[in-house]
């Protein structure tokens, strides 16, 4: 979200395997270190990949033996109910220029930055196959249809978004985040040295058990410690 040659977000990726009914997401500059799946049994999980925490075992140790920060339920189903699992709240607030992008690389989607005080909600969501692409989920309520997908399961899966008012929940979340980087308890990965330049961006993960949804709220770092620590 933002423009190719100015302030932007992180860049989004969410793919779905061929022939498959699992939904993946992470971002594009951190794809190989950390990734969000939702799978087709309606288990989803949110953490390191299998691949980048074999080589970050004091990582998973401070996160308790595991490689998932977060683990919840969806529910599955067919018909026209919408489940909603996945959230990424992209704040004009974070927003910096910290790096170029090709403005012809075909494989973004670029949105157009909101204006102060509000934010980008990026949704992954789920239904039934009854619904038509032009009767996409909350398009009477302002959001925008990236693309659809019809799963082999019998699910429908919707990437949208909405350009809302910045909530105060989503506005504490990267000051919260900022003071708790660096202090004790903290480790840091492997290849983060004391004279590392600190990370762009942090991505902020806040789980929600009672709504069965997680919300990532993309953060520019700034002149805090690393986006990499945890």
């Amino acid at each position: 979200m933002g423009r190719a040659d100015g302030p932007c977000s992180a860049t989004l990726r969410i793919w779905i395997p061929s022939g498959k009914s699992d939904v993946y997401a992470s971002v594009r500059e951190r794809a190989g270190d950390f990734k969000i799946s939702l799978h087709e049994s309606g288990e989803c999980n949110a953490g390191l990949t299998n691949q980048f925490a074999a080589r970050e075992e004091a990582v998973v140790a401070a996160m308790g033996g595991s490689r998932h920060q977060s683990r919840w339920m969806r529910v599955t189903h067919t018909g026209s109910r919408v489940v909603t699992p996945l959230q990424f709240a992209l704040p004009s607030s974070e927003l910096r220029t910290w790096r170029g992008i090709s403005a012809q690389d075909s494989a973004i989607t670029w949105i157009d930055p909101p204006s102060e005080g509000r934010s980008i909600i990026v949704s992954c969501l789920f239904s039934g196959q009854s619904l038509l692409d032009d009767e996409w989920p909350g398009r009477q309520n302002g959001t925008h249809l990236v693309r659809s997908r019809h799963l082999p399961n019998g699910e429908k899966f919707w990437l949208l978004w909405q350009d809302c008012p910045t909530t105060a929940h989503e506005q504490s979340m990267p000051a919260k985040a900022r003071s708790l980087m660096g202090q004790p308890g903290w480790v840091r990965f492997s290849r983060i040295a004391d004279d590392s330049p600190p990370a762009a961006r942090v991505m902020i993960f806040k789980e929600s058990r009672r709504d069965g949804l997680l919300v990532v709220l993309d953060a520019a770092v700034d002149c805090a410690a690393p986006a990499s620590e945890h």
